[in-house]
């Protein structure tokens, strides 16, 4: 990127303004596509557990990963900032000591995980005191443009209230959580989505499915006019509350617009049954939980090797996937081994205990 934040954790020598705009339009719909996915999922599993059960299950599947995420994982992403500059102390040193300082302190890609497990909690405690929500229950609804902009409203207003207490784009420590601020409102907003959405049938066989064709120019347009309200907010010492304004509508038309275009996308163009995408949906998780371990050192040894930040950047997107992708399935893989041994060796424990007649 052109004016990268000075805190990023690898950053090259050549830059251009053209990575400035791509990071800035993809940062906006990819997290909240996370949580409204969580959302439209995850009723079915909390019907089935009940309460206790399903904070069990998500605790072992998020939040554990959260502690141990940002705990172990994350601090070799500011590690490669500290060795750009010059530092010389071990990782452990580094963890031990320099990692805690608010100058380096991150979560990484693992705070997602820490937010979705508050979620879970208070979904859980909403779950055992609501009969309603309890009983509730699909049914098949279109949406209206109505539903649509009223979410997009709710979101700005939300979106907007935050920003007028928190700098646009700043990571903050809210609670345990490195977040930023002025998105809270729509990782939960999302998430309501996701469940709304999941109630209403959407992307089932008679049920909504969103219009490429609808989607896609405001997905454009609201893209172009976002990129521009934040080139202004960049030349702006101090952005008027119509500045701010501007931009926290066309942030969450494009955000809201790129779920949708994107959701109508890949149903129509992308969604089948072949080997790869069966392999990519059963290794999603395990993709984003690793790749910061492959992603930033690509980055970091990349950095000197003279050639083109525009053939740079695809080599190390893609390999970083692959073999995220790889670390995914192997890991898959030995977790199945070791629980179809642990359930032989119950079995033969099982068939040796002697029989009293």
């Amino acid at each position: 990127m052109a004016y990268a934040p000075s805190w990023w954790f690898v950053i090259d020598y050549e830059t251009s303004i053209f990575f400035t705009g791509l990071v800035l339009l993809l940062d906006v719909p990819i997290m909240f596509i996370l949580f409204f996915v969580s959302g439209y999922f995850v009723f079915p599993s909390l019907k089935k557990r009940e309460s206790w059960q399903f904070l069990k299950n998500k605790f072992v599947r998020v939040g554990l990963p959260f502690f141990v995420g940002f705990l172990v994982f994350a601090p070799s992403a500011p590690y490669l900032r500290y060795l750009s500059q010059g530092g010389s102390s071990s990782y452990l040193e580094f963890w031990s000591h320099d990692f805690w300082q608010p100058q380096w302190f991150t979560q990484s890609v693992y705070w997602y995980l820490g937010i979705l497990f508050l979620i879970f909690i208070m979904l859980s405690v909403i779950y055992s005191l609501s009969n309603h929500f309890r009983e509730l229950r699909q049914t098949i609804s279109t949406p209206t443009w109505k539903l649509f902009v009223f979410f997009a409203a709710v979101m700005t207003v939300g979106f907007l209230s935050m920003n007028m207490f928190y700098p646009l784009g700043a990571w903050t420590l809210v609670l345990v959580f490195i977040v930023q601020p002025e998105r809270l409102p729509l990782y939960f907003g999302y998430f309501i989505l996701g469940i709304y959405a999941y109630k209403q049938s959407w992307f089932t066989a008679k049920g909504y499915k969103p219009s490429f064709v609808y989607w896609a120019p405001l997905f454009a347009l609201s893209g172009a006019l976002y990129l521009g309200f934040r080139y202004l907010i960049s030349l702006t010492a101090q952005p008027s509350i119509a500045l701010l304004a501007g931009n926290a509508v066309l942030f969450n038309v494009f955000c809201l617009s790129s779920l949708m275009a994107g959701l109508a996308f890949f149903q129509r163009y992308v969604n089948g049954n072949s080997w790869f995408w069966k392999s990519q949906a059963a290794n999603s998780y395990g993709i984003y939980y690793i790749h910061p371990l492959f992603l930033y050192p690509l980055a970091f040894v990349f950095v000197p090797i003279t050639l083109s930040i525009f053939l740079k950047a695809p080599i190390v997107v893609i390999v970083g996937v692959l073999l995220s992708w790889g670390a995914s399935v192997l890991w898959v893989k030995i977790l199945s081994f070791l629980s179809r041994a642990r359930a032989n060796e119950l079995l033969d424990q099982k068939r040796l205990v002697p029989v009293r007649i």
